[in-house]
């Protein structure tokens, strides 16, 4: 089933993707298109965003993956990587013809992939000559065991994720995403992250974006919505479009007869997705808008490549200092 990951508020989404790299040594300097020094440190140390970096990182899951599987008794045959490089001619993301033709790339995904592949799994002729309970076996140590649903259990908890619980598709993310070389343990390291991630706030506390994002409030409500920061109709549309998913998913009790086919696609309501769509495009096309006049966007650009700067100054040498720590493992 495919599912369409809620998205972090942009700040604490930026915070995210700094403290997400992994270090090594090296200098840093970046211009402002680039984000800054602070952007160009974690992106040369960890790897960018770019689809040559997500490649890699999945083979090197891939690779994982088998190797766990076969210490269990299994064959697993890597699949290869699905790239996520945008299709030529596709407006920049954060431009007015973008939001105007895809709203935020929630409900209009399939639109600009243009559908995708079909994804074919290289494990399925494997899995054919294996009884159920030998597939079951497979999925578990794949991905873990399902924990078991609480009835009694608070629905909004948040649910602590344990790497070691999911299998060896957890082995593979943590091995790849989270150890880094080891400098996810050092404890200078994750102390310095709490203390930067706290700094990092102070981007909203700047009057300029605060003023602006007042004006922005004032114009998304002339358009007819109702938001009180930014970051929250992005967040808005995706909330609604996982909601579509999960109705669309046999519940906890089983809305179908027999075993759920973990590579069933449960798809939204038609109806519902349409309408959904409909809504993102506009509320993305005013949300644009209102970013420019209110003046919000470059308030936000200014303050961030302002904070960047600054956190760089504070604690570039520190950082640089603790990754050199870590150079000779890469």
């Amino acid at each position: 089933m495919r599912r369409t990951p809620a998205l972090p508020s942009l700040a604490a989404a930026t915070v995210v993707a700094l403290a997400l790299a992994g270090c090594t040594g090296g200098t840093s300097s970046a211009s402002a298109e680039d984000g800054g020094p602070m952007t160009a440190f974690y992106e040369k140390l960890g790897g960018s965003f770019e689809d040559e970096d997500y490649e890699r990182q999945q083979r090197e899951m891939e690779e994982i993956i088998a190797a766990c599987m076969a210490e269990q008794g299994f064959e697993y045959t890597p699949a290869e990587p699905v790239s996520m490089e945008e299709p030529e001619g596709l407006p920049e993301w954060d431009s007015k013809e973008y939001a105007e033709q895809y709203g935020y790339g929630a409900t209009t995904s399939d639109e600009i992939y243009g559908g995708g592949e079909e994804y074919v799994d290289p494990n399925a002729d494997y899995l054919a000559t294996m009884s159920e309970s030998e597939q079951t076996a497979f999925y578990e140590a794949l991905y873990g065991t399902p924990p078991e649903v609480d009835p009694e259990a608070d629905p909004e908890a948040e649910i602590e994720y344990n790497w070691e619980e999911n299998g060896c598709s957890g082995k593979a993310s943590h091995e790849v995403y989270e150890q880094q070389g080891g400098i996810w343990e050092d404890p200078e390291f994750t102390a310095l992250s709490d203390e930067m991630s706290t700094e990092w706030e102070a981007v909203l506390d700047d009057p300029k974006v605060s003023a602006a994002q007042d004006k922005w409030v004032e114009c998304i409500a002339d358009a007819g919505f109702d938001f009180s920061s930014p970051d929250e109709p992005q967040q808005a549309i995706y909330d609604e479009l996982n909601a579509l998913y999960e109705a669309a998913a046999p519940d906890a009790e089983g809305d179908v007869e027999g075993e759920v086919d973990p590579e069933a696609s449960f798809e939204p309501d038609p109806a519902a997705m349409a309408e959904l769509k409909e809504k993102e495009l506009e509320l993305a096309a005013a949300d644009y808008a209102c970013k420019e006049s209110s003046g919000f966007t470059k308030a936000q650009n200014d303050a961030y490549a302002a904070i960047e700067q600054q956190m760089w100054d504070k604690y570039g040498e520190r950082l640089e200092a603790i990754a050199a720590k870590y150079e000779s493992e890469k």
